[in-house]
């Protein structure tokens, strides 16, 4: 099989077409994907373009390609490919997620991209379809790897905050003991541990499922009332967040920029918490203190504009104002992220109160967002069926930076010839069949 490369401007590769109007008050309901240059925006009832389909940005986002499967209606701030001109959708998918399209949008005020002058450029393509749709196949393969990753990774994050919350919010095994030991309950849980009684009186196969008796005598069988958080668990001890663990901020990084040559970090603020990664932009000096150094698998909470809390996975970086490193040394892990994952409803809502451009939290309001503490030995126990959950989800998560980091590396470098087809298919091969740590 020929897998030679042709130089051709893009215009003989395909053509690109301007999306079409329609407006929201237009829209009627229906399950075609209306996609904007950010990405699907929405649904109508007709389509205008047949899949399978490539669209990228014209105005607005630009530089993001997405490809449809299905029939699909595209906005006028897209451009989409009209005519594959033989070529396979899906490589050509791939294919101009590589180009700078910022190279060929126009200099004004608000830059869009030129579709005339994005045929003109020269690319490098296989001439042989069945080689795009090699490395096609490859390259949907580790996307499919990463997407099960993503939705393995809310499957373990929602099992460990379903646990968290039947044991140190809604206190079932405490309810069931009191229930047990015929002690009374709280009138502001009884309805739920009259819920919970009857569907085990009724031998309810949706009935939650009794701890083992040894996990259970780790837990009290009765409530005392606290004067701030009603009733609670006999014995639990009541500590604000701030107790519970320590929030470091970040230094505003500008000042601790790296001299000429010298070993930098790359920069995490805001915007690299959400993407979960860092863009290498912004550079920070190495020598900057280590508590404002985050690695992987540390947690990183944004306290101003997106209040978001994390688990960092892009690598060693310096932490910005804005986000606390979150640490502790008298409690694991999952204990306070849980916690203070648990308060960011909260803490969203004060900031959203701020009469500011930019809503924030202070740290007094941390000191007014209680935990409760029960005897090591329970948060030894809990953490046997918790921590795993979130060290697999962080390990899923690594495997997926270093898939994704592949995927983007792989046909640039087949493109410049420094790799060839069978080096690209044997990395993906070993890349899918090693397993997360």
């Amino acid at each position: 099989m020929s897998s030679d490369w042709l130089e051709i401007q893009l215009g003989n590769f395909l053509e690109l077409k301007r999306g079409y109007d329609l407006p929201i008050k237009k829209r009627e309901e229906g399950g075609v994907e209306v996609i904007s240059s950010s990405g699907v925006s929405g649904f109508h009832c007709e389509a205008k373009v047949k899949g399978p389909g490539v669209i990228t940005g014209r105005y607005g986002t630009i530089g993001k390609v997405f490809y449809s499967k299905r029939d699909f209606w595209p906005l006028n701030t897209t451009l989409y490919v009209k005519d594959f001109k033989g070529n396979h959708p899906e490589f050509v998918y791939y294919f101009l997620k590589t180009l700078d399209f910022l190279q060929y949008s126009d200099k004004a005020a608000v830059p869009g991209v030129n579709r005339n002058h994005l045929h003109t450029a020269w690319v490098k393509v296989p001439s042989n379809v069945a080689v795009q749709e090699r490395i096609a196949k490859f390259l949907s393969a580790l996307d499919r790897k990463i997407t099960l990753n993503t939705q393995i990774n809310q499957t373990l994050e929602q099992m460990a905050q379903a646990l968290f919350k039947s044991w140190f919010v809604d206190f079932d095994p405490v309810i069931d003991n009191a229930l047990d030991a015929g002690n009374p309950i709280p009138e502001p849980l009884a309805e739920h541990a009259a819920r919970r009684k009857a569907m085990w009186a009724a031998g309810n196969e949706s009935a939650p499922a009794r701890l083992p008796a040894e996990t259970r005598r780790l837990f009290p069988d009765r409530f005392e009332e606290d004067e701030v958080l009603g009733w609670v668990p006999a014995g639990w001890t009541i500590k604000p967040l701030d107790q519970v663990a320590r929030y470091q901020n970040g230094l505003a990084l500008q000042k601790f920029r790296p001299n000429e040559g010298e070993e930098f970090l790359p920069v995490l603020k805001i915007a690299q918490l959400r993407a979960r990664k860092t863009d290498g932009v912004e550079k920070a000096s190495v020598n900057i203190k280590p508590e404002c150094i985050v690695h992987n698998g540390d947690v990183v909470f944004s306290w101003s504009g997106t209040l978001m809390i994390d688990m960092w996975s892009g690598g060693k970086a310096a932490l910005n104002q804005h986000l606390f490193k979150v640490t502790s040394d008298q409690y694991p892990k999952w204990f306070y992220f849980l916690w203070t994952q648990r308060h960011l409803e909260l803490f969203q809502r004060i900031a959203a109160d701020k009469a500011v451009t930019m809503g924030h939290i202070k740290r007094q309001h941390l000191a007014e967002a209680f935990c409760l503490v029960p005897e090591e030995q329970l948060i030894s126990k809990a953490g046997e069926s918790i921590r795993p959950l979130i060290e697999k989800m962080l390990s899923s998560r690594l495997e997926s930076e270093e898939l994704t980091q592949l995927r983007d590396t792989l046909l640039p470098k087949l493109l410049s010839g420094e790799l060839k087809l069978p080096e690209a298919e044997a990395a993906v091969d070993t890349a899918l069949e090693t397993e997360p740590a």
